[in-house]
């Protein structure tokens, strides 16, 4: 026979032994577990310290365009227009005129000269705009000076020549027939020197004009 208090004692021991397995797997699992979470507490404050103590990257740079001017090139009969106002003399003793010894013009008389301006080197279209001043001495009744800007004075800088002829024509109307109250002008005119001013004003085309 099987001595019951043995049996009791045995079934006693395999109890504690079963509950103290028990009780170590779980101080197993809650040591793992506070194993987890101070890893965890770790990775936190090292992340902490890694995103505090570096910078994020950042990086700066200037963009710097460029651009090329067009250039700018006027010539009048030849003579380079450096300035924004120049005088160029335009002579006119070089005209044939019939009803005057020596090149001298009298009543009757006229002549055309003219006047070249060259854009040629210009990168921009080019408009020609010419006037007469106030002529020197006061010119005698019929006595005209007339300026003619051809193609309302328009150069395009795709044309194939960048040059403008500007024509400038003195006319002094005489005949045998005028009214002798102006014999008396056209005498105080002799032997002299006139001034014929013809300014011309060379800009660029903007939008076309």
């Amino acid at each position: 026979m099987i001595d019951d208090s043995k049996m009791d004692r045995r079934i006693t021991t395999s109890i504690h032994q079963t509950i103290n397995m028990k009780e170590g797997n779980n101080m197993e699992r809650e040591k793992k577990g506070n194993k987890k979470i101070l890893i965890a507490i770790a990775l936190l404050l090292l992340l902490s310290v890694c995103f505090t103590t570096y910078a994020i990257y950042r990086s700066t740079a200037t963009a710097q365009g460029t651009i090329n001017t067009a250039n700018w090139s006027v010539k009048v009969n030849g003579t380079d227009v450096t300035t924004a106002s120049q005088t160029v003399t335009v002579s006119f003793a070089d005209c044939t005129f019939t009803n005057g010894k020596n090149g001298k013009m009298a009543p009757g008389d006229t002549c055309t000269k003219n006047i070249t301006v060259d854009a040629t080197g210009s990168e921009v279209g080019v408009v020609v705009e010419a006037t007469t001043g106030t002529v020197s001495p006061a010119l005698p009744t019929g006595f005209t000076v007339d300026v003619t800007v051809p193609s309302d004075g328009k150069i395009s800088y795709n044309a194939d020549s960048m040059t403008a002829t500007i024509p400038v024509k003195l006319t002094w109307t005489g005949t045998v027939d005028d009214a002798a109250a102006k014999d008396a002008t056209d005498v105080g005119f002799k032997a002299q020197t006139v001034t014929v001013p013809v300014t011309l004003t060379v800009r660029q085309q903007v939008n076309g004009n």
